[in-house]
């Protein structure tokens, strides 16, 4: 029985290959012909049976409609089209063809008609014979094509049970142009089964034999009913529907696909098949994306020389991958690590993009090798990205923190002033608002000392000063240390996802939004500000971490297990961003603010700035690197940390004074 059943798929596997293979563009143009010929000999008869005279001729002109007929098929190229993929753009070959046709055959009727030679045989034709028998031709050559393609969709439906049955998100026109080609495309792997609408005058409506349902109760009941776990959206519809509902199809169990390029139908019947990839963390987060105009900072590069430190990071490499869209004249890539800058440098090469990348390995705390890049280069934008920014590591390595995030700094920025740097860009974060660890407060150090830079310029009378300006965000995804790659980590290794407390939260931003924002507000700034921006609600990682174990397919707590290990050092609940009225300064762009901040003068913050760098290079003991952190900053407060004794001793300090 087994072996009958395989010669029977053997059979059916080999009448598809056939049948795929037997309509070269010569039988369709013999089929499209004897169409004609059916046409004409049905009418004929047909007015025969019912005209009181009987026509004559009928040979003649039997060759007249088919050579008429052939004439325009070959003139609109009707036979070109695959009959199986027959669409709308072939029905409208078809009918030009056949109403040209029908008008030639008409005036030539006419001509020989009222042209008949006196004493020969007259040859008369009924004036409404062609335009009936080009109605008749036009209705056969429809049915013929439909029905062949009705044959081929039917035989591959016997072949798509392999394939992923899936809802379509909408059912406007996208969304039906979408379903529309995933039927057709036998290479793709999904078969549309239902749209899923949100308008009730919609739901149960048939578009193309593909039900349109209604998402207003959810979609568990349809996922049975329809035998679906896969929902294929594009991503304008991430931004335009309630995070809830993607929320509530995670928890659902349907696997989320997203439509990342699509190009649409044209005049020349040309698409290109929609890539379809599983969506990402990334995507479901619940913030709409800053749109930031490029337009108004294109002559900020247009042929400039731009130097980016800490280049082969997450932001660095993608600052520099925004960069090199403008016309600017050099890129320099500085980072102490080999590897992934000679990634990017290729990267950025394949480009084509004739601006000259060169890749620098050089640390921004040795002033000798940053001077001989300032001095060779000369550049006049300097984009400094270059930090360490792991809170845990940088509590057991304060000196560390302050000789790269202060001291690496310095060195760029005192260069920059030095060199006539038109513009100098730092890349901060918000955990240096309200520091309650080392790398928020080293950080915060940093822009204490930038910000007093460019007030120095101004109180001396510079002319044309470097012009200094801060950039401060939250977390950012998909960066080095991330949250999001580690959770991607654990679920692939099958778990525990780790989760430090279960009520922490945090602010996230894409790492392509981060750099854009940094470009733009840093470009558009008079210098001496430090923005901030609009970074959307805050995220619980606890739900976060579940939301990626049911991305992943698999049920958090049963599949792979959620553990808290608590807090590490210097780590908080939550973070701020001082995004209010009350200490922010609105900007061009609703979502841009910057940040009111207490001032420093030079002449102040210098002083502590030096003993600080000297005391994280001479002292092994870090606790004095940090007496000198929280002397700068007052409102350096540890957290889960043992410099919290240093806060309890200088609190007592002041009782007893």
């Amino acid at each position: 029985m087994a072996n009958f059943r395989d010669l029977m798929i053997r059979g059916e596997r080999y009448l598809w290959k056939v049948m795929r293979n037997f309509m070269p563009r010569w039988t369709i143009f013999l089929f499209d012909e004897f169409i004609v010929v059916i046409a004409f000999v049905s009418l004929w008869f047909f007015r025969e049976n019912i005209a009181a005279t009987p026509s004559e001729h009928f040979t003649f002109k039997l060759f007249l409609a088919v050579s008429v007929f052939a004439a325009t098929s070959i003139l609109f190229r009707t036979y070109h089209g695959v009959v199986r993929f027959s669409t709308m753009v072939d029905l409208k070959k078809l009918s030009n063809s056949t109403i040209a046709a029908s008008i030639i055959y008409t005036g030539l009727a006419i001509l020989i008609t009222e042209t008949n030679v006196e004493g020969a045989t007259a040859i008369e034709f009924n004036y409404w014979f062609p335009g009936v028998l080009g109605m008749m031709v036009l209705a056969g050559q429809f049915i013929f094509r439909f029905t062949v393609r009705s044959f081929f969709e039917t035989f591959e439906q016997n072949y798509n049970s392999k394939k992923i049955r899936a809802f379509i998100l909408g059912s406007d026109w996208d969304s039906i142009l979408l379903g529309n080609n995933l039927l057709s495309d036998r290479s793709s792997p999904y078969q549309p089964v239902a749209f899923v609408a949100f308008k009730s005058n919609q739901v149960g409506k048939v578009v193309n034999g593909i039900p349109i349902i209604s998402a207003a109760k959810g979609l568990a009941h349809h996922m049975a009913a329809f035998n679906v776990k896969t929902l294929i959206l594009y991503k304008s519809q991430l931004e335009a529907m309630p995070k809830e509902f993607y929320d509530r199809c995670i928890v659902e169990g349907l696997d989320l696909m997203m439509v990342s390029m699509f190009t649409k139908f044209d005049e020349n019947n040309i698409s290109s098949a929609p890539q379809i990839n599983k969506i990402k963390i990334e995507d479901l987060l619940g913030r709409n994306a800053i749109r930031m105009d490029r337009e108004r900072i294109e002559d900020q590069f247009e042929g400039q020389t731009i130097l980016i430190t800490g280049a082969a990071g997450s932001i660095g490499s993608e600052i520099a991958r925004q960069i090199v869209q403008f016309h600017c004249k050099e890129v320099l890539l500085v980072d102490q690590a080999e590897t992934p800058l000679n990634d990017l440098w290729l990267e950025l090469q394949a480009r084509n993009t004739g601006i000259s990348i060169k890749p620098i390995i050089g640390n921004v705390t040795s002033q000798v090798k940053m001077r001989q890049i300032f001095e060779i280069a000369k550049p006049s934008l300097v984009f400094h990205a270059a930090a360490y920014k792991h809170v845990p590591m940088m509590e057991f390595h304060p000196s560390a923190a302050v000789v790269t995030n202060v001291g690496g700094t310095k060195i760029v920025a005192d260069l920059c002033m030095e060199f006539g740097v038109k513009r100098f860009v730092m890349v901060s974060t918000d955990k240096a608002v309200n520091p309650t660890n080392v790398m928020g407060a080293s950080k915060r150090a940093a822009e204490i000392y930038v910000q007093s830079l460019f007030m120095k310029q101004l109180e001396k009378g510079v002319e044309n000063p470097t012009q200094f300006v801060t950039t401060r965000f939250g977390n950012v995804l998909g960066s080095n240390g991330s949250v999001v790659p580690l959770f991607k980590r654990q679920i692939e290794a099958g778990g525990p996802v780790t989760v430090t407390h279960k009520d922490i939260t945090r602010y996230f931003m894409t790492i392509p939004e981060a750099c854009s924002l940094v470009l733009e507000a840093g470009c558009t700034g008079n210098g001496g500000e430090i923005y901030i921006f609009d970074m959307g609600e805050a995220v619980k990682i606890y739900d976060l971490a579940e939301k990626m174990i049911r991305l992943s397919g698999k049920i958090p707590h049963k599949d792979i297990k959620i553990v808290e290990t608590g807090l590490r050092q210097g780590e908080k609940l939550y973070e701020e961003l001082l995004a209010t009225t009350e200490n922010t300064i609105p900007t061009y762009h609703k979502k841009v603010m910057i940040a009111k901040v207490r001032t420093y003068d030079y002449d102040d913050v210098h002083p502590l700035i030096k003993d600080l760098l000297y005391t994280a290079n001479k002292y092994v003991y870090p606790i004095e690197v940090v007496k000198l952190l929280k002397k700068m900053i007052p409102e350096f407060k540890s957290h889960n940390s043992k410099y919290e004794v240093l806060d309890v001793e200088f609190e007592a300090n002041l009782k007893t004074k």
